[in-house]
């Protein structure tokens, strides 16, 4: 019967990984606190275009770059839009 003993060397590295991340976590936190130093939490926020980060304003399309934001389902059968939520097409019954 062999010996069940634990691998030294591999828990070694293993807690020198575990004291790694736990550094990175700490540092990205401090960092984290200090860009939140500047944020205003009083001003009012408005959705934000996922391109370029201007305040859209719930329009269908950002004020800064043009990208549509409203982006609707179509079915994959007859191309029509999709409900929100909708596991058919109503129009066709292809599944979505």
């Amino acid at each position: 019967m062999p010996d069940l003993l634990p691998d030294t060397a591999a828990e070694a590295v293993a807690a020198q990984q575990r004291g790694l991340n736990d550094m990175v976590a700490q540092q990205a936190y401090a960092h984290g606190q200090q860009a939140g130093q500047s944020f205003d939490v009083t001003a009012p926020r408005q959705l934000v275009c996922p391109q370029c980060r201007a305040e859209t304003h719930g329009t269908p399309f950002c004020p800064g770059c043009g990208h549509r934001l409203a982006q609707e389902i179509a079915c994959g059968g007859c191309h029509n839009p999709l409900p929100d939520g909708a596991a058919f097409c109503p129009t066709c019954g292809t599944r979505r």
